[in-house]
């Protein structure tokens, strides 16, 4: 369990503390990135618990047309007047927004950043956010021997269990949500968790060239 586990784990945790410090923005969020890229690695390491191939047309279809959906239904914040209706503790608080361009000013230290971010949104987080969502969790709900379970075998249960999950672990409720259930039906159709992997970083690697294109920080 705990290979599929921590990765994710260890990335929520740690991504509180860098928000909590504005001003070591720049220099912590690299350093969450080290410590769990590093932490994943080690777990991974003589595990087959992905195994790459080239069929990834689906992946990148479903990749490309959920980070579209997520992008339009991000900008028209429909959360917003749920969010106001909710106690204090439940409503998901706003994204740090970091804009390394005006935050960072030495051009070395800025690409460093840039690039170090890139790497935690494109390979880092696809890789513990599946292991974790439908490498564990959505087997898991099936049953307690979780590994037994074959992949891709669905009950309404466990799909409606981790896009309702899936969706509070980010701000954006409604268009995780949906981006949650299309990675779920991928997990179904090819039943294989890399072609999930690649679908996830597709859409990050998306989101990224967007974000920099239009300055949408609070999307990192």
């Amino acid at each position: 369990m705990i290979p599929y586990t921590l990765p994710f784990i260890l990335y929520l945790v740690l991504t509180q503390v860098p928000p909590a410090f504005p001003e070591s923005y720049g220099w912590l969020y690299p350093v969450v990135v080290l410590v769990v890229g590093s932490v994943t690695v080690g777990l991974l390491h003589g595990r087959r618990l992905l195994c790459p191939h080239r069929e990834v047309l689906p992946g990148v279809a479903v990749g490309l047309a959920g980070i579209a959906v997520w992008i339009v239904l991000s900008h028209l914040d429909l959360e917003s007047s749920l969010r106001a209706s909710l106690p204090g503790w439940l409503r998901p608080e706003e994204r740090a927004g970091f804009n390394p361009f005006e935050r960072i000013g030495d051009p070395v230290a800025r690409w460093g950043f840039m690039t170090i971010r890139l790497i935690g949104l494109v390979l880092l987080v696809p890789v513990a956010e599946e292991l974790f969502w439908r490498g564990f969790l959505i087997r898991w709900l099936i049953s307690p021997n979780w590994q037994q379970q074959k992949p891709g075998q669905f009950t309404w249960f466990s799909f409606a269990g981790v896009t309702l999950l899936f969706a509070l672990a980010h701000r954006e409720w409604l268009a995780a949500a949906v981006y949650g259930g299309l990675l779920n039906g991928l997990w179904y159709w090819k039943r294989n968790l890399w072609t999930c992997v690649v679908a996830h970083a597709v859409s990050n690697l998306v989101l990224a060239g967007y974000i920099l294109a239009t300055g949408n920080w609070q999307l990192w």
